[in-house]
């Protein structure tokens, strides 16, 4: 098998069009990409490929974000979980597995937990809704806001209410699907420590640090996370009930 092509759809979401990126065979099982708070559907451009060797990869920009419109009003994670479940019906998925980075980990956990029967697996990096920012994570985000507004600069953002410290709720204890938290061993914004405190607060999950790593592993290493992620989502890596594994790179 070789990987496919990516394909650059519009998908109508609400009366709202927004781009989507497809690969892969429309017999395999399907992957849905979410990108961060910082990015879009290009984001995945080094995974996508390897992926859908095996599985047809979605990967869509999150209303507001990338080559979507934006609307003039606070985006909540509701907002952020429907127009995924929507996307979900418009593109005909009945089941899938979902790869979050960030705040699209934190969807796919919303997700997860409003349509269970629906989803199969989650592989989490470094997802928000496990603790605050870190200091220099604030330092750095309030900084690149000022930049922006100074120069007048549309942020990659809109503005968003989110709740970072979620897992107080107890809300994730009903996630039952097999997870994978995978996390930069020099995250700057969500440290690793959100990683083991996402272990023990979900259900089925493990862990695994990638040792230099930052916020995005998943770009600063594509290797050897398309290995890990395709390794989990067959069942062909070993099982680590509650266990961590450290990875050098």
């Amino acid at each position: 098998m070789s990987a496919s092509a990516i394909q650059e759809h519009r998908v109508n979401v609400r009366g709202t069009d927004v781009r989507v990126w497809r690969a892969g065979d429309r017999n395999q099982s399907v992957l849905l990409l979410i990108h961060g708070a910082g990015a879009d559907r290009r984001d995945w451009e080094h995974t996508i490929s390897a992926l859908s060797v095996y599985y047809r990869v979605y990967a869509p920009d999150l209303i507001g974000f990338g080559d979507s419109p934006r609307d003039n009003i606070p985006y909540t994670l509701e907002t952020f979980r429907e127009f995924i479940i929507e996307l979900m019906d418009e593109l005909g998925i009945q089941n899938a597995s979902l790869i979050g980075h960030s705040l699209g980990g934190r969807i796919s956990l919303e997700v997860a937990a409003t349509m269970p029967e629906r989803i199969s697996r989650l592989v989490l990096i470094a997802p928000m809704g496990f603790g605050q920012l870190s200091i220099l994570g604030r330092i750095v985000s309030t900084s690149a806001w000022a930049i922006h507004k100074a120069a007048r600069i549309a942020l990659p953002y809109p503005d968003m209410d989110l709740n970072l410290n979620a897992h107080e709720s107890g809300e994730f204890a009903i996630i039952r699907q097999p997870t994978l938290l995978i996390w930069g061993s020099r995250d700057m914004y969500f440290p690793a420590s959100h990683g083991w405190r996402a272990m023990k607060t979900l259900p089925d999950a493990q862990l695994k640090i990638y040792k230099g790593a930052g916020h995005s592993p998943h770009t600063a290493y594509p290797k050897h996370f398309t290995s890990d992620v395709l390794g989990f989502l067959s069942g062909r890596q070993q099982r680590i009930m509650r266990g961590c594994t450290s990875q050098a790179i």
